[in-house]
């Protein structure tokens, strides 16, 4: 560790707060994760000890730390985990002040089971007529109307005010302002029902505790006894409540190390806010910079005349596309950053795509390790993940995938539990296409193509006169298909059909439980598609983790048979079809600790941009697909809810313009390009094509930076 930091540290011990800034990649997370073994090698116990994260993605260094020692657990907590902890240890205190039953404990509710009761509670509106002329998935309607809940959680202002904000500043058509306030309406019987039954959700979570347990001097006063000493990481990735309470809480620490990264906020779809998180440096005393080896070099005089670092490609990006950031650097030095840059251009997008491929093999046969190498995308569609798929296993490439937010219900591994679940089950009449059993037939079986498994589910699937499915055996089967499939794979479809129609005639079991028994008993058995197939048997994993957080939180909130107390009728549907329901519609997948663990990934990873650089990973080589594309700085279309207008920086009432728009998309797109070259190490590669993939020519705004920059060089 640096003197001026070791300093800085020695003197926030005195209850004055160190505040420590800088670029990516200039070591802040690495010596704090120091400071910390510093505190264990001092004899401070560790359950004094708090690191405060943003996401426990980030988690990794200090988990390292904490694995090496064996004196006490160290608590690393985000902003929900230390107000379920809280909530959990005084709820009889609050309850009843927030409206909640203080007899009763409180369920916590997971993103899948708050999904399913804002379904109970917005079908409904959807049948009396709310949300008319609105064309939206049933699965992002539901998450809109949570992010709004959470959303109003995590800035600080009442639910009740959700429509109000959002209409004071569309400058649409007047049709949306009536969607807005069907939106507060969802809202509000959601809520209220949530109280009524004591679920917390994500937002009453962080309410609960920001209103009610924070100002509770017990709480206070035991918060204060357990910990002596906080580190908190990226906390401009951090929402303004957390910083609410890192602002009173960091005076009454003993030591106090906060950690800002500056171009970050990648998170403020989701509440982040770099602007708030600032406010944390008036707190601490001791203030600390740390340069990046080019600035550093640039400040001494000493700058090498090589080539000059990828990382200050960034920043003449974001000249580019928002001139008032400063002037671009002279011909000569964006001729040294033109070097370090690989562009792949080819007229089409199938032609851009087939040509990364061969880069990206030829980078590997000249000696790079695959997992030195990332394909980014603005967006990893599933039919952009598919031919990517395609593309490398053609080319003998090794990869590894990673969307942490794509349904579970994508994923060809759990289409395939979900289709047989239903078969399983045929009293719970969960109507099946012969694709999708095609589909689970395809994936479970190995070695059997997608055309034969079409063949043997047409010849197998029927319904009975009450719209019951059920499966015939293979030997039913004509002839002349049987051929077709072959008996091989027809006697290992007869395993699967004997096992359901013997498991049909036992005991109705939880889902959870049927979905382990079909693993461990056939699916992963040798011949089967599940056997040996690690990635495929994760997905089966958290499948089984989910529908058995789904059971125990609907059984704990007793709500089956009674339905909710809006009004709509009583639901008698066992919970294993409510489960398979609510996954078949693509509910989000709530995020596990797995999903973004790094050290497990072999092979090129292919990620979305956005969830590159929310892990904080880095690479040695960089391909940006289609640089070309708007999607690049257009935000997603969310029609019910807004990251901007629902922040603590947006004036309520200010309309929310085109310009505004345009302005958010280019500093999203700014801090983007930033924080990928910052966590480059070799080369990024621009892959362009001429005409995007639907067939017109595309000319995004990081596309015209390059086209900038690229033109100076040229002088």
């Amino acid at each position: 560790m640096d003197g001026s930091l070791m300093d800085g540290i020695s003197a926030a011990r005195a209850k004055d707060g160190l505040y420590v800034e800088g670029p990516v990649g200039t070591g802040k997370t690495t010596r704090a994760a120091e400071h910390l073994q510093s505190l264990l090698g001092q004899g401070v116990p560790a359950r004094e000890i708090l690191v405060f994260l943003p996401q426990r993605a980030l988690a990794g260094p200090y988990r390292e730390v904490a694995s090496e020692h064996v004196g006490g657990r160290i608590d690393i907590l985000t902003i929900s985990g230390l107000a379920r902890r809280m909530i959990q240890r005084f709820w009889p205190l609050v309850a009843e002040d927030a409206g909640f039953d203080e007899n009763q404990p409180p369920t916590f509710l997971t993103l899948e089971t708050a999904q399913y009761f804002m379904s109970r509670v917005t079908d409904p509106l959807r049948e009396e007529g709310a949300f008319a002329g609105l064309s939206i998935a049933e699965s992002r309607l539901y998450s809109q109307l949570i992010d709004n809940i959470n959303k109003a959680a995590l800035v600080g202002f009442p639910p009740s005010e959700i429509s109000g904000r959002l209409e004071g500043a569309w400058i649409g058509g007047e049709g949306r302002e009536s969607v807005f306030r069907d939106a507060q309406r969802a809202a509000d019987r959601y809520l209220q029902m949530c109280r009524e039954n004591n679920l917390l959700g994500f937002g009453l979570q962080l309410q609960v505790f920001r209103k009610h347990l924070w100002p509770n001097d017990m709480c206070r006063n035991y918060l204060r006894g357990s910990y002596r000493h906080l580190i908190a990481d990226n906390v401009e990735e951090s929402v303004p409540i957390t910083h609410d309470i890192l602002l009173g809480w960091i005076p009454e620490m003993e030591s106090a190390l906060v950690i800002y990264d500056e171009g970050g906020g990648y998170r403020k779809f989701l509440g982040a806010d770099p602007d708030s998180a600032r406010r944390l440096k008036g707190c601490c005393e001791h203030h600390i910079r740390l340069e990046d080896e080019e600035e550093e070099e640039k400040e001494s005089g000493s700058a090498s005349n090589g080539k000059a670092r990828i990382s200050g490609l960034g920043e003449q990006v974001s000249r580019a596309l928002q001139p008032h950031r400063g002037n671009l650097g002279s011909p000569e030095e964006i001729r040294e950053l033109r070097e370090q840059i690989g562009v792949i251009q080819e007229e089409t997008y199938p032609e851009m795509l087939e040509a990364v491929g061969r880069g990206v093999k030829s980078l590997i046969e000249g000696g790079s390790e695959p997992e030195d190498i990332v394909v980014l995308a603005p967006f990893l569609s599933d039919t952009l993940r598919r031919e990517l798929s395609n593309l490398l296993t053609r080319l003998e490439v090794p990869f590894s995938l990673r969307r942490p937010s794509r349904p579970l219900s994508k994923e060809p591994a759990v289409k395939a539990l979900l289709a047989l679940s239903a078969m399983a089950h045929p009293a719970w009449r969960v109507q099946l296409g012969t694709q999708d059993l095609a589909q689970a037939l395809s994936f479970s079986i190995r070695d059997m193509d997608p055309i034969r498994a079409h063949l043997l589910a047409r010849a197998v699937y029927e319904t009975d006169e009450e719209g019951r499915p059920r499966l015939r055996p293979f030997s039913a089967v004509a002839s002349e298909t049987q051929d077709r499939v072959t008996y091989r794979l027809g006697e290992q479809y007869d395993q699967i059909h004997g096992w359901i129609k013997g498991y049909i005639g036992e005991d109705n079991q939880p889902l959870d439980h049927f979905l382990n028994r079909i693993f461990g008993e056939v699916l992963s058995q040798e011949g089967f598609g599940f056997h040996d197939n690690m990635s495929a048997a994760a997905r089966a994993d958290r499948l089984v983790e989910s529908a058995r957080k789904f059971r125990q939180v609907i059984e704990k909130a007793d709500l089956e048979g009674q339905g909710p107390t809006q009004g709509h009728g009583p639901t008698q549907d066992p919970i294993g079809r409510l489960y398979l329901q609510t996954v078949r519609k693509g509910v989000a997948a709530a995020q596990y600790v797995q999903d973004w663990s790094e050290g497990t990934d072999e092979g090129v990873l292919l990620t979305p941009a956005h969830t590159f650089l929310v892990q904080n990973r880095r690479a040695v080589h960089q391909f940006w697909l289609d640089v070309g594309s708007t999607g690049w700085h257009s935000r997603i279309k969310q029609p019910l809810t807004h990251p901007h207008v629902l922040s603590r920086s947006w004036k309520e009432g200010k309309e929310w313009t085109d310009a505004d728009e345009t302005a958010a998309g280019l500093d999203m797109l700014s801090r983007i390009t930033d924080g990928l070259t910052r966590r480059c190490s070799g080369q990024v590669h621009l892959a362009i094509s001429s005409r995007g993939r639907n067939g017109q020519r595309e000319q995004g705004y990081l596309l015209k930076a390059f086209q900038q920059l690229f033109g100076r060089a040229r002088r």
